[in-house]
């Protein structure tokens, strides 16, 4: 409200450095002093995924298993399948010629950005060669259409 922090109320600080000063040196009702920080765990960022661009995000194409087919649209299919022989995912590919790889990539640059346990979430791109393929979860129910229908 006034732009102090605080973890209680009670006690509040005017920066982030004075709050764990204080927390380091005295529990003040948390269950034990702070120590050290949480190891922070470096996530691929969205920026930069574009045709032809490797980023944290892209794999080996010789890592990802083709399975059956799950279905199929205009700029290309889906499938069922295995990375590094033991992630279920689904590899949705571009056609080649069907569209334009930068605007098949926009929607994995969106999904980068997506993390939800509601929401499918993306594992991973093959853009060096065609056809581009986006590796997302597996759905083990098949597509929420399908499944409401």
């Amino acid at each position: 409200e006034d732009g102090r922090l605080y973890i209680a109320r009670r006690t509040a600080f005017s920066s982030l450095r004075d709050l764990v000063s204080h927390y380091s040196k005295q529990a003040d009702g948390l269950c034990v002093n702070l120590r050290r920080p949480c190891i922070q765990i470096v996530k691929p960022e969205p920026e930069g995924l574009s045709h032809n661009t490797v980023d944290k995000w892209e794999i080996d194409r010789q890592d990802v298993k083709l399975g059956r087919r799950l279905g199929q649209g205009q700029f290309g299919d889906v499938y069922e399948g295995l990375w590094n022989n033991s992630t279920p995912v689904a590899i949705k590919t571009l056609k080649s010629g069907s569209m334009n790889p930068s605007d098949f990539l926009a929607e994995a640059s969106i999904m980068k950005k997506l993390r939800h346990p509601n929401l499918i979430q993306l594992f991973a791109v093959c853009t060096i060669k065609e056809p581009i393929y986006i590796l997302t979860e597996l759905m083990k129910n098949g597509s929420l259409l399908d499944y409401l229908q």
